[in-house]
């Protein structure tokens, strides 16, 4: 991810509002905040994984930054989060379910 964080200004962005703003894209800001670890997460998932070969120049790495971040925030702008996350809490293979009838009181 050199590729990226070589990008001018990218060290200095510390929000996931900072990181759109800067890329230029716009944004529902209460979609974001309540979205914005899972944004950023794709996101990190997709620059770690991009074919930034081709991209020789800062414009090119820029706006290939770009179109990853604005690809993260349209996955779960318009959809629900448990549809698009990658976090391992949405793909479980089993969820956790403790049953109210198993839980015990704890007295001390």
């Amino acid at each position: 991810m050199d590729w990226f964080t070589s990008l001018d200004g990218v060290d200095e962005l510390e929000t996931a509002e900072a990181f759109l703003s800067h890329f230029g894209i716009e944004f529902d800001a209460v979609q974001v905040r309540s979205k914005r670890l899972h944004i950023m997460h794709h996101f990190h998932k997709a620059l770690r994984t991009a074919n930034h070969e081709r991209c020789l120049t800062e414009q090119d790495r820029f706006l290939l930054a770009k179109t990853l971040l604005q690809d993260s925030y349209m996955a779960f702008n318009q959809h629900e989060v448990k549809e698009n996350s990658t976090l391992g809490v949405y793909t479980r293979l089993n969820p956790s379910f403790v049953d109210c009838s198993q839980l015990m009181e704890v007295t001390l």
